[in-house]
């Protein structure tokens, strides 16, 4: 099995001016007002600053499904689902735990740059944690006429006395794209995801494997569970002065994730044939008590007494 060097690519990220704990970062990049609130943005290029962290991704709201965050549509509508996991530490891997420390100082001094309120959520989560996130999926520029739904969809009377086809910068008809149309959620989920297949399409995890390999969607939740990752994102931040109290949202939106060292599978003591006897490889009964010493013969004040009185009495007698 191959093993990763994390030395070396320690010492090769801290020449990346993009790695997340680079000293300069501040200097390159800055909050610019865009999409619904304001993004990290890089001053050279004025577009998105993609940060890029090594994270151990752990299983605890793992919830990169192609549903992701969505459970059922009373809890929210299936178009707002989300991929999301939390990172931590890497645990001892040449230099990327100091570096994630560096990292919470860095987002901190970034998020006071833009921060309304002293009420920061959703992506510095405590001393060892930090979440990502992205959507599932995204709004169409024009609905799509051979969606799953468009026979159960409104139509208009000029639609019909006029008939003409969808909008299209190519002069052709849209049609449903491959990945919406295949996209492989639960049964149980399929006819929410249909209902929106005419105005929304998906948008998949760029996630690849150790030897470069792209993970299809319906492999990424457990390929990611447990791994130590690459991850590639930007900044997002809004403000939420309707919230009692206001608050300031900021997100750490997923681009790329790269596996470096796979998730290692929890070893099993016990195994699930219950007739080939009780595990050996670790204590299963208590063990049983040792032998107590035999009591040793107590010297009471009464017995000492009870002696003397004799003795005395012998005396009495040779007298």
């Amino acid at each position: 099995m191959k093993v990763f060097d994390f030395a070396a690519h320690h010492e090769a990220l801290k020449q990346n001016p993009n790695y997340a704990v680079h000293a300069h970062i501040l200097q390159h990049a800055e909050w610019c007002p865009g999409s619904s609130g304001h993004i990290f943005t890089d001053k050279a290029s004025d577009e998105p600053f993609v940060d890029i962290l090594v994270m151990h991704i752990v299983d605890f709201r793992l919830q990169c499904t192609p549903t992701g965050s969505f459970l059922e549509s009373k809890y929210g509508a299936i178009e707002k689902a989300k991929y999301q996991f939390i990172g931590g530490r890497t645990h001892g891997k040449n230099g990327f735990d100091k570096d994630f420390i560096r990292a919470r100082a860095l987002f901190n001094n970034i998020q006071n740059a833009v921060a309304v309120s002293p009420n920061r959520k959703d992506m510095v989560l405590d001393d060892q944690s930090i979440r990502f996130a992205r959507n599932i999926f995204e709004k169409r520029e024009h609905p799509v006429p051979d969606s799953p739904t468009a026979s159960r969809r409104t139509v208009y009377l000029e639609d019909l006395e006029n008939p003409r086809s969808a909008p299209s910068c190519t002069g052709e008809k849209l049609k449903m794209d491959d990945e919406t149309a295949n996209w492989p959620v639960d049964t149980k989920f399929s006819d929410d995801v249909d209902g929106i297949k005419a105005t929304y399409k998906v948008v998949p995890l760029r996630v690849y494997d150790e030897n470069d390999n792209f993970i299809e969607p319906q492999n990424v939740n457990k390929a990611l569970c447990n791994a130590v990752a690459e991850i590639h994102f930007m900044l997002h931040h809004t403000y939420l002065p309707k919230n009692t109290p206001p608050q300031d949202s900021f997100h750490a939106n997923i681009e790329q994730i790269l596996i470096l060292q796979p998730g290692k599978s929890t070893a099993k003591i016990y195994g699930s044939d219950l007739c080939a006897g009780p595990a050996r490889t670790t204590t299963h009964h208590t063990p049983p008590p040792t032998k107590a010493p035999p009591a040793k013969r107590v010297h009471t004040e009464d017995s000492s007494h009870a002696k003397d009185k004799g003795k005395e009495r012998e005396n009495d007698e040779e007298m």
